[in-house]
């Protein structure tokens, strides 16, 4: 199994850290102290387990969370990801199958940490105590099992020794009770053997006392059942006399006993408070109309025929308002925006003094193309004809300086006098040869000198100077040329400019502009143009926006005065007709107000109508309902028939009230007598009795007679408490024979030998039967401890001398064969071992090694128990090999590369020594550089000198 890739998002000092690429053999992660390796081996520790609650991790930023994938050893790829503190989730990526964290690693966590992950600490942790688990660990090989043997054992004894003590003595622990029960049943037996005399005769004093106790008995039933006759008619006695009361009250009704109906008294009470009220209502609704317009029917007939119409118009009456108040909003941007875009007008141009002026100019994209380009033509030809004016004058100026640069044929004349001054300068120096000869060859050197260089300056300025006229005479000639197709040129241009200005001309005329105005002017007043142009466009589409509205609220106010019109002969004042000849913009708003006003009173009258007419109609249905209710075809006074239809079912409901009260006061007394007991009590007081086949009527007329006894209640209260009283004596007197009873049967069973022998032979079996089980499960207890015992001190013998082969090999290869073996203590679970040098010398204890040799003692024992785990987990090593020098560094990292083979091992170091080492033993091995919890791929040369610079 490996470690194929980790990764860290939320772990102590790493945030978001992956490692990548983990393969086989050895992976070294350097770092300085406090980069990060140690949390890095608790991750790798608790991988398979998950992190626990006090195990002293580092604190997460927000919630450890760590991934990891791993690669099984039979190809399975697994995903393992730690949430928290919560369990492992494990999926299977092959197949997608979820599993718990079991059975992942085939080890327990605390054997993983002590062998797997192999720091100083687990190399230091070794005493004299025992410790049995550490040493399962390190010595394995069957020695798990057996170190449970002495606790198991233990425990055996333990039970053991609850049961029957040490030794098993019966008087104590559990078995103490059962001996005694013993002992007692013995001495019984002994004492009932010598009793045997007044048995018989306490025995014929029993039986009569029996006598005397059933005769007792039936005098206390015969007192009981008077006592519940009384109760039942004491219980009952109100409930007899609201009987008779009913009874009485029931014969003053002449209802026929067949005679049935139903009466709905709250319905007939209902129609008769909304029969009322609807009245008031009409009434008040037909007076409100008459006082408000006119008792003519006639109106009635023309608000009706106009219904639909006025109530359409008093719908729209919020509209027309909004309608009216859009126009004035509308009028008023008119006015608004045709002062304003006049002033625009004038601010443009002073010439344009109307909406025409501006309108009237054809305006639109083609006619603005062709402006462009005209005005781009003629900028063009204007441009152009400055460029050729300036060429002009440059060709004039250039000449003027070609021609002054042409030397004339005098210019030799310049030569002559400085050769004159040579030959002046010869002369003197041959008269001051004579005098001083130095100074007279100095000056005639320099007269040569002189006369040498003048003949060939002068031989080659002639040479240049006729060449260079010659140039600059072509020179002249060209722009000669030159100059006279200019002037053609200007002269085309010319005539090209003139037609071009009187078109620009004609534009101004169109836009009527001064003749100063440039030609971008007149481009820029095209600009002006268009847009003022959209601007009167939108004027006029607001203005005709404006009629068109101002037309249509003119057409609905007309048809409101036409409906108007037909309420005129009724001289009704708020509806008078209004003139709309005159009606205008500016008193539109006054009109349309008057008018609305009109139909909002038509529409308040139409109500009212309305409102009439409902309460009629309602009225008129609801006389139907009540004559359908009453079942009468004509009636009167609906009011005071309906209250006579209300007194005589309240008098019927009364009746049948009264009537259903009796019969269940009689099914109350019916059930107070039905049990069976209370019915043969009441049959057998009358010996008279007659019964015939309604058992019911049987009983109620019982009970009337035993009512009819008594005058009231107090003479029934007082036979019920001479009763009472008579019972309670005779109950006092049944007390006192059972108790008299109790104990001779007492007596006579304590004189009865046989049966008390019986039961002490009886208490002597159960106690020897339950103190059985209880001697076995002892010895079997006692039986087991002392096996499992013999068995461990066995198998330590035989396995005592094979446990440390594969570690002491290891050792001496470590240490280059300086000790050569390890051997266990004497007592196994101590946590230590001795250890054989080459001379044969022994060292009882690894308290007697060095720190350095002791620590690779422990390393080697738990290198080999590695090896011997068949499961091949992935090996930490977190700076365990600080305290060796480098000969044994050196042959421990042999021994890691011989792991490796087999094992996937992380090396977490901060030595530059390790690194180097492990480069030369190990080729294939990876190497990571770990910083402040950051890593990074490197090499071994890298991290190395990465190492060695802290």
């Amino acid at each position: 199994m490996k470690i194929t890739q980790l990764d860290i998002r939320d772990f102590g000092v790493f945030q978001g850290e992956k490692l990548e690429g983990l393969g086989n053999g050895i992976i070294v992660v350097g770092g300085a102290n406090r980069s990060g390796k140690t949390s890095l081996m608790q991750i790798l520790r608790n991988i398979p387990f998950g992190f626990s609650k006090g195990s002293m991790l580092p604190p997460p930023k927000f919630q450890y969370d760590v991934r990891c994938d791993l690669s099984l050893e039979d190809g399975k790829e697994v995903n393992v990801m730690l949430k928290g503190f919560s369990n492992p989730e494990v999926v299977y990526k092959n197949g997608d199958v979820k599993g718990s964290n079991k059975g992942l690693y085939d080890i327990d966590k605390g054997t993983y940490k002590e062998l797997f992950t192999i720091s100083l600490d687990e190399l230091n942790k070794n005493s004299d105590k025992e410790d049995s688990n550490l040493q399962s660990m390190l010595l394995g090989a069957g020695f798990k099992h057996i170190v449970k043997i002495p606790g198991v054992a233990k425990e055996l004894r333990q039970k053991a020794n609850e049961i029957g003590g040490t030794r098993g003595n019966p008087s104590t622990k559990m078995f103490k009770p059962f001996e005694e029960n013993i002992k007692k049943g013995v001495e019984g037996r002994k004492r009932s053997m010598l009793q045997l005399t007044s048995y018989l005769q306490k025995k014929n004093n029993l039986l009569r006392l029996e006598d005397n106790i059933i005769l007792k008995e039936k005098q206390i039933q015969k007192s009981d059942n008077s006592i519940i006759k009384l109760e039942i008619l004491k219980h009952n006695y109100e409930l007899n006399e609201k009987k008779m009361n009913l009874k009485g009250e029931l014969k003053t009704y002449f209802y026929a006993p067949d005679y049935v109906k139903e009466y709905n008294i709250e319905r007939a009470e209902n129609l008769k408070i909304q029969y009322v009220k609807e009245l008031e209502k009409y009434n008040k609704d037909n007076y409100e109309f008459q006082r408000e317009i006119s008792t003519d029917d006639f109106i009635k007939v023309i608000l009706m025929e106009n219904k639909a119409v006025i109530i359409n118009y008093y719908n729209g009456v919020s509209g027309f308002k909004e309608q009216t108040k859009n126009i004035i909003c509308l009028k008023n941007e008119c006015y608004e925006k045709t002062g304003t875009l006049m002033n625009k007008i004038k601010r443009a141009n002073d010439n344009w003094t109307s909406f025409d002026d501006v309108a009237d100019v054809s305006c639109d994209d083609m006619q603005q193309h062709i402006l462009n380009q005209n005005i781009e033509k003629f900028k063009k030809i204007k441009g152009d004809k400055i460029n050729l004016d300036k060429i002009i004058e440059d060709s004039k100026m250039h000449r003027e300086i070609l021609e002054k640069q042409i030397v004339p044929r005098d210019a030799k004349t310049y030569m002559e006098k400085y050769l004159y001054i040579t030959m002046l300068f010869m002369i003197i120096g041959v008269v001051l040869f004579f005098i001083d000869k130095m100074l007279g060859c100095s000056i005639i050197i320099i007269g040569a000198l002189g006369t040498s260089l003048y003949l060939f300056i002068n031989h080659s300025n002639a040479k240049s100077i006729v060449g260079r006229n010659v140039e600059i005479k072509a020179q002249v000639d060209n722009i000669i040329i030159n100059s006279k197709s200019n002037s053609q040129e200007i002269k085309k241009i010319d005539e090209t400019l003139k037609e071009l200005n009187n078109i620009m001309d004609e534009y101004r005329d169109i836009l009527k502009l001064d003749e100063q105005v440039s030609a971008d002017g007149i481009k820029d007043y095209f600009k002006t143009v268009a847009y003022l142009k959209d601007e009167i466009f939108e004027y006029y589409l607001l203005k005709k926006k404006l009629m068109d509205q101002f037309d249509e609220l003119c057409e609905t106010l007309n048809n409101i005065d036409n409906l108007l019109t037909k309420f005129i002969k009724f001289s009704i004042k708020s509806l008078e007709v209004i003139n709309l000849e005159k009606i205008s913009l500016d008193n539109i708003n006054n009109i349309c107000n008057d008018l609305l006003l009109k139909i909002e009173t038509l529409h308040k009258h139409l109500m009212l109508l309305e409102k009439a007419d409902t309460s009629f109609s309602k009225l008129k249905i609801l006389e139907k309902e009540i004559v359908d209710f009453l079942c009468v075809k004509n009636v009167e006074d609906i009011i005071s028939d309906i209250q006579n239809y209300i007194n005589e079912g309240k008098k019927y409901i009364r009746y049948k009230k009264q009537q259903d009260e009796f019969k269940i006061i009689q099914e109350k007394l019916l059930q107070s007598v039905k049990s069976h007991r209370i019915k043969d009590i009441l049959y057998n007081e009358k010996s008279d009795f007659v019964q015939t086949d309604n058992e019911s009527n049987n009983l109620l007329n019982t009970l009337e007679e035993l009512y009819n006894q008594y005058i009231n209640i107090d003479e029934l209260n007082y036979d019920f408490k001479v009763s009472s009283a008579e019972n309670k004596e005779l109950i006092k007197q049944l007390d006192i024979l059972k108790n008299e009873k109790q104990t001779l049967k007492d007596e006579v069973r304590a004189l009865n030998s046989d049966e008390m022998l019986l039961q002490y032979e009886k208490d002597i079996i159960d106690a020897r039967e339950k103190l059985r089980p209880l001697a076995e499960n002892y010895a079997v207890y006692n039986t087991a401890a002392l096996f499992l015992e013999k068995i461990r001190e066995r198998f330590l013998e035989n396995t005592k001398d094979k446990l440390l082969k594969g570690a002491s090999s290891i050792l001496s290869e470590i240490t280059s064969g300086e000790y050569k073996d390890i051997m266990p203590r004497d007592n196994l679970m101590q946590g230590d071992f001795k250890t054989k040098l080459c001379d044969e010398s022994i060292k009882e204890s690894s308290k007697e090694l060095s720190r350095g040799t002791k620590e690779q003692l422990f390393l080697a024992v738990r290198i080999s128990r590695i090896k011997e785990i068949k499961q091949k987990l992935p090996v930490v090593f977190d700076d365990s090999f600080v305290n060796f020098d480098i000969a044994h560094t050196k042959n421990t990292v042999k021994a890691l590369v011989e792991l490796s083979k087999t094992n996937q091992i992380f090396v977490l170091t901060c030595h530059e020594t390790l690194v180097e080492l492990i480069m030369a033993k190990a080729s294939t091995a990876l190497y990571f550089k770990l910083d402040k919890g950051r890593f990074t791929k490197s090499s071994g040369a890298n991290l190395k000198e990465y190492l060695k610079e802290l």
